[in-house]
């Protein structure tokens, strides 16, 4: 979990980096071809195949809009300080929660409201300085973290059919072409250093996401979600360092409260998981 924590914060700096040169249209599909190539190299020969499972309309619409989330996250991040940007995107779990309740006919309970409220007041302590403002920027932010939240729903559909490694697969076989579509318009060739820092974040995204699923199985989820914490303060202090962006501490502190509540929700759903089996 760690090593999605700095990956994810690294994926910032990357977007950031590269964004200048390289559309990020044109950024979401390198990143998608590099993990496609990186997951094909290591995924076993009789995993790599067409076969969906009878789930390609899920896998399909999974796809697009995970790619939808990964445009508005990265054009949010060529919009706003990548603190900001990464405090925002903790509300993911939160709109999991929202959807759940809503599609999946999961329980209210005290904890989840708890957990709501807590990234509603995170929220508005984050706009609450001067200088912040609900615009463009922090629309995109929340429109991705909301679309995010979508993909984490069909993929606990679906997990129940496939393994992750497949979800995936199929998932990138799907994204990659129609990234390429979609980035076409903007299309430039980019130099030899934005190609590696693409490859670097496509790369590093798939490790960070197989990493989660490791973690999930080694601990309990409510010991190792804490842990992701650690991309906020990285982030803050990867864009004091390369891009001279200020530490806001509010939007550390609204940061730190949306984070709580979904911590404090993961350990009371542990928790009454444990009492219930």
């Amino acid at each position: 979990m760690a090593f999605n924590a700095v990956m994810s914060a690294l994926d910032t700096v990357f977007v950031r980096l590269v964004a200048g040169e390289v559309h990020p249209l044109e950024i979401a599909f390198f990143r998608n071809l590099f993990s496609l190539i990186t997951l094909f190299l290591i995924l076993p020969r009789g995993e790599r195949t067409l076969d969906g499972n009878g789930l390609w309309p899920l896998h399909g619409l999974r796809a697009v809009i995970k790619l939808a989330a990964m445009l508005t996250y990265f054009v949010a991040i060529t919009m706003l300080p990548i603190a900001l940007v990464t405090a925002i995107a903790f509300s993911m779990p939160l709109f999991v929660v929202v959807g759940s309740m809503m599609f999946l006919g999961e329980g209210v309970g005290r904890h989840r409201l708890i957990a709501l409220g807590a990234g509603l007041a995170g929220m508005l302590i984050i706009l609450r300085p001067p200088g912040v403002e609900a615009g463009l920027g922090f629309a995109l932010a929340v429109l991705s973290a909301i679309l995010f939240a979508g993909v984490a729903l069909l993929m606990k559909v679906s997990s129940g059919r496939e393994a992750p490694l497949r979800i995936v697969w199929c998932n990138l076989l799907v994204t990659v072409p129609v990234a390429l579509v979609v980035a076409l318009p903007v299309w430039v060739w980019p130099s030899p250093q934005a190609l590696t820092l693409m490859a670097l974040q496509g790369i590093g995204g798939l490790f960070a996401q197989l990493s989660v699923a490791r973690s999930m199985k080694l601990a309990d989820a409510s010991l190792v979600i804490p842990v992701d914490f650690l991309r906020l303060p990285i982030a803050a202090f990867l864009g004091l360092a390369l891009f001279g962006e200020p530490l806001e501490i509010w939007v550390l502190v609204g940061g730190a409260v949306i984070f709580a509540g979904v911590v404090y929700s993961a350990r009371t759903e542990s928790r009454l998981s444990r009492l219930s089996s």
